[in-house]
């Protein structure tokens, strides 16, 4: 097998990998804009970190194949392997479109994340101008509020 071959295999496969990840991306979503569960968010969060070490993985094979062909791994260095060898082209588009759109999924989710925090924020902050400073006992229980 060619460094060519074997880099369009590894490309192929991180593609596939995106379009997995994508799909989790989604339901992370839709889960979101519901009730979640801890136990479901656990689940996709796990499968999200089991992706992200797979495609890094992914990662050091094919800058390693790009380095056996004479390239770095940057996107100038990949865009210049790809003029080399045009058979490459489509699969790094395919990729870079795919990495695109996990991208921008896993920041609209990481959105929908920071503004469920900010209202979560927003009541504690209100339950404590409401009554007092201290909400919770050591325990974890409600603290009684002083009668006056």
């Amino acid at each position: 097998m060619t460094h060519v071959d074997a880099l369009l295999r590894c490309v192929d496969e991180q593609s596939a990998l995106l379009d997995d990840f994508i799909q989790t991306l989604r339901a992370e979503g839709q889960l979101l804009l519901e009730t979640p569960s801890d136990e479901a968010l656990g689940t996709l969060t796990s499968r999200k970190n089991d992706y992200a070490r797979r495609l890094a993985d992914l990662d050091l094979v094919r800058a390693q194949e790009l380095s056996d062909m004479g390239f770095s791994d940057t996107r100038d260095s990949i865009e210049a392997a790809c003029k080399a060898h045009p058979d490459l082209q489509p699969a790094f588009a395919s990729l870079w479109q795919r990495a695109g759109q996990a991208q921008s999924l896993n920041q609209e989710n990481g959105q929908i994340l920071q503004t469920f925090i900010e209202h979560n924020q927003r009541a504690l902050d209100t339950l404590r101008t409401l009554m007092g400073e201290d909400l919770y006992d050591a325990r974890g229980r409600l603290a009684r509020r002083p009668t006056p």
